[in-house]
């Protein structure tokens, strides 16, 4: 079996919420008993909070202890990993840590070099509200003066600026100043399915320059015009889409698990295989495949 970097799953946020399952077993999409089945496999775990609800930083560092938690009721099975390196000598699964909602600094840009500390490595300026930083998908608006200022700050502390959930101006501010790759995370194409939370050819380009990469969104509404089925036919259509705008070395995995509901052919981490056999199918060679299935992912992260 072929090694998984997931650039984004909510699975942390889903256990903080229903405050009942663990990482070990669960009824959501990622638990180590099915990454046990899928070989070993690297994921993204997002501190997730939305800014509406306040308290965001307190949010934060409670979903940071519940990470921890799990890191240690499950070390045998899983660690936390930093750097690429990390993840490739380690015979355990990865864990690597994200934010969505930059919103949890609350002005306090010191903050990042907190979240720095706890070794994030990658963070979405926005989530689906305007704040501090810049403008979500479905508003207009560039970045704010802070926005700029948090990009330098995350930059300088080894923490790569995600464009998921930001909108298109403020990704074009994102990329005129960031000098290491960007990521979007978790995002589709939205010349395939024209959502706000896709990506214009242009900006697939320009993340393609920037030695970036783009995690394919096993969201129903991304994939297709079918908001509540989320389907391999559609995956292929968008990685397709994005070898061909942007070249093999932009493809990654950004699943979205826990993050996403509706009917999931590939609900866990050990469906993976259908979606290689597909794209295999459909033209994509080995080298393609290991590029989006981990290699790409991990340099960007070196």
């Amino acid at each position: 079996m072929h090694p998984i970097v997931d650039l984004h799953c909510d699975t942390i946020y889903e256990l903080a919420q229903k405050q009942s399952g663990c990482l070990w077993e669960n009824e959501g999409h990622v638990s180590l008993a099915w990454m046990d089945k899928a070989g070993k496999v690297t994921t993204c775990f997002a501190l997730f909070v939305d800014s509406k609800l306040g308290d965001c930083w307190q949010a934060a560092q409670y979903l940071h202890q519940r990470f921890l938690l799990e890191m240690l009721r499950n070390h045998e099975r899983i660690v936390q990993v930093r750097t690429a390196d990390e993840v490739r000598t380690s015979a355990r699964h990865g864990a690597i840590l994200s934010c969505e909602e930059l919103q949890i600094l609350e002005g306090k840009l010191e903050r990042i070099g907190t979240l720095a500390s706890w070794g994030v490595r990658l963070a979405t300026l926005t989530w689906n509200h305007e704040n501090d930083f810049g403008f979500p998908h479905h508003q207009v608006g560039g970045l704010k003066s802070l926005g700029f200022a948090a990009i330098e700050e995350m930059e300088r502390n080894n923490i790569l600026v995600d464009v998921s959930h930001l909108n298109d101006e403020g990704f074009f501010d994102a990329a005129s100043i960031a000098r290491k790759p960007l990521i979007a995370s978790h995002s589709n194409c939205r010349t395939v399915t024209n959502h706000s939370r896709n990506l214009s050819d242009r900006m697939i380009r320009v993340i393609a320059d920037k030695g970036g990469v783009v995690g394919l969104n096993f969201c129903p509404s991304f994939l297709s015009e079918n908001w509540n089925t989320s389907t391999v036919e559609a995956m292929v259509r968008h990685a397709a889409h994005l070898k061909q705008v942007g070249g093999s070395a932009v493809l990654a995995l950004g699943t979205d698990y826990d993050g996403i509901t509706g009917d999931i052919e590939i609900p866990h981490y050990d469906g993976l295989i259908l979606l290689w056999q597909a794209l295999e199918k459909s033209g994509f060679t080995d080298s393609d495949l290991e590029g989006m299935w981990y290699s790409n992912a991990l340099r960007v992260l070196s």
